[in-house]
């Protein structure tokens, strides 16, 4: 009998596993944005009673089309602030084009087709920030979080990131701040349009926003290098000081790296998302560094 590619088994399926949160949000279409010719940002608009626990950083969502049989499973890049702000609450969603999904190909539609047409979803997922692999007192002690992405896998890190950042510097917020020692690499090819021109990449404008506002802060480190795998890319230092570009791969002794000196481990935490073989290749690594243990590295797989 031939093995079943884990990637073809319905998100609903290859997910069961995850708990789900409590109750079903309510939405429609409320804006689309084109990113570039692959990928669209959703904005989804919810409307009537929502359920009393907002999404945490990092989960995706079981939605629901009508007259559409598959659920789809998308993650939420936005932060969960916004799903509780008084005026016009949403959550975002980043759809890559998929023509055989037919949730993702529904939402590819022209936009005047799928503006303001309903849609229902359930959260769920355990790749969250601060991790539930750690007890409160252990996630109160983070001083530095490492977040890897590789292409498509910035999505459930962009939401933790804009999380981190509503709250504020972890020393001196609640839980789920930024750590003291906050590091972002993000791999991801720069395609081109059909005109040959360079498109934009998902999130590039974001996460150099991010790195702006905190890079004179004193209570964060906060450092973010973009690796850009197509050719013709930048190699060197940005317009800010805690900005890199390099136009390569990720290596693991950029891995390694960003996790610090061997004797300074102990209270780190790693996120990795994108494809399997890169996010396996990568956990393998980041658990068997002098200093880390596996329970302190967390990865979530893009199929």
């Amino acid at each position: 009998m031939a093995a079943v590619r884990e990637d073809s088994i319905p998100h609903i399926l290859r997910t069961a596993h995850e708990q789900r949160a409590a109750g079903v949000w309510n939405a429609t279409v409320s804006k689309v944005d084109q990113v570039n010719t692959t990928i669209r940002l959703i904005r989804l608009g919810l409307v009537g009673t929502r359920p009393a626990r907002s999404p945490l950083p990092g989960q995706y969502v079981d939605l629901y089309i009508p007259n559409i049989s598959t659920v789809g499973g998308f993650t939420i890049t936005s932060a969960p602030f916004t799903t509780r702000q008084p005026t016009d609450p949403y959550i975002e969603l980043a759809i890559q084009k998929s023509p055989n999904n037919p949730p993702a190909a529904y939402l590819w539609q022209p936009t005047a087709s799928i503006l303001d047409k309903p849609v229902s979803f359930r959260v769920g997922g355990n790749f969250i920030y601060p991790p539930s692999t750690l007890s409160q007192e252990e996630c109160r002690s983070i001083d530095r979080a490492v977040f890897v992405a590789g292409g498509v896998g910035i999505n459930p890190i962009i939401s933790m990131l804009r999380a981190m950042d509503s709250v504020g510097p972890a020393a001196t917020a609640r839980l789920g701040g930024l750590p003291r020692r906050t590091t972002v690499l993000y791999s991801s090819r720069r395609n081109r349009s059909p005109d040959d021109k360079k498109e934009d990449v998902l999130f590039y404008d974001d996460l150099l926003d991010l790195a702006s506002k905190w890079k004179s802060n004193d209570e964060v480190d906060y450092r973010y290098t973009f690796f850009e795998t197509s050719p013709g890319g930048r190699d060197g230092e940005g317009k800010e000081k805690n900005v890199q570009y390099r136009n390569r791969r990720i290596s693991h002794e950029d891995l390694l790296e960003a996790l610090g000196p061997e004797d300074d481990r102990a209270n780190t935490v790693v996120y990795v998302c994108g494809l399997p073989a890169m996010t396996d290749e990568f956990v393998e690594v980041l658990s068997k560094a002098k200093g880390m243990e596996k329970r302190r590295v967390l990865s979530e797989k893009w199929w």
